[in-house]
């Protein structure tokens, strides 16, 4: 279905009835993305995220941080109890941000993600190699850039998991998808260190083999002591694709209360 969210018409995929949760899908994703997960008796709500998908694709000022977390804050008016926030990489980014600023999250699961990086030259670095790639992908264009993407070292997918997903990423608008880094790139992002222990219940899943996300999971869990990390075995970036049955194991007892 399609929402209005601030004047700005978002994709959004609603599936069953139960607690409601939010999923956050990662760069080059869609609202889809929850087709990979497990069925739960649970009320899904999912939105292709700014300048992804069948979403309007609007300025990068109108894209940043701060604009799409006002925009899933009125998508949570859809259900008046305490919601669950289930990000991946770039959604799990967002939802720790969400979390950080609306107390209705009450829960947050971050998927091989990260609250930002620490200091200003981090972050200046990381703007430009955002803008690097966002122009790559302008001028080089969207085959060129997936076949880039998915051959990176942090993914351990076999080539019909790389197969799937091509599709997806092939559907996106170049532009848009250029646009989503210069906006809402790690370098972009206000960091969240310092400010994890203000964060309701937070659990952390990573893939075993994405050595980056897990130091940054283990830092994490040092300010903050009670956060739990979840580690799936035999998988990268993609838990939820690599290992899927390792993965829905672990999401449904964590959505469902069974952890």
């Amino acid at each position: 279905m399609n929402i209005d969210l601030r004047g700005v018409r978002y994709e959004v995929t609603v599936q069953g009835e139960g607690k409601p949760v939010l999923f956050l899908h990662g760069f080059t994703g869609t609202s889809h993305w929850i087709d990979s997960l497990p069925a739960m008796p649970i009320r899904s709500v999912s939105p292709s995220l700014l300048q992804h998908g069948s979403t309007e694709h609007p300025t990068v000022c109108r894209s940043t941080m701060s604009q799409q977390v006002k925009d899933l804050s009125r998508l949570l008016d859809l259900d008046d109890r305490p919601w669950t926030v289930v990000g991946y990489s770039l959604g799990g980014r967002i939802a720790l941000t969400l979390a950080a600023c609306d107390k209705r999250v009450e829960h947050v699961i971050g998927i091989s993600t990260t609250p930002g990086l620490r200091s200003s030259k981090e972050r200046s670095a990381r703007r430009r190699q955002d803008e690097e790639l966002a122009r790559f992908i302008e001028t080089e264009g969207l085959v060129a850039f997936v076949k880039r993407w998915e051959n990176l070292p942090l993914w351990r997918q076999t080539e019909e998991m790389k197969h799937a997903l091509r599709k997806t990423r092939l559907a996106q608008d170049p532009t848009a998808l250029a646009n989503s880094l210069r906006a809402i790139g790690t370098g972009h992002m206000p960091s969240l260190w310092g400010a994890l222990e203000h964060l309701p219940r937070t659990d952390l899943i990573v893939g075993a083999e994405d050595h980056k996300f897990n130091a940054i999971a283990r830092h994490m869990q040092e300010e903050r002591t009670d956060l739990k990390i979840y580690e799936i075995s035999n998988a990268g970036h993609a838990p939820h694709i690599e290992n899927a049955p390792e993965f829905g194991t672990i999401i449904k007892k964590l959505i469902l209360g069974g952890i």
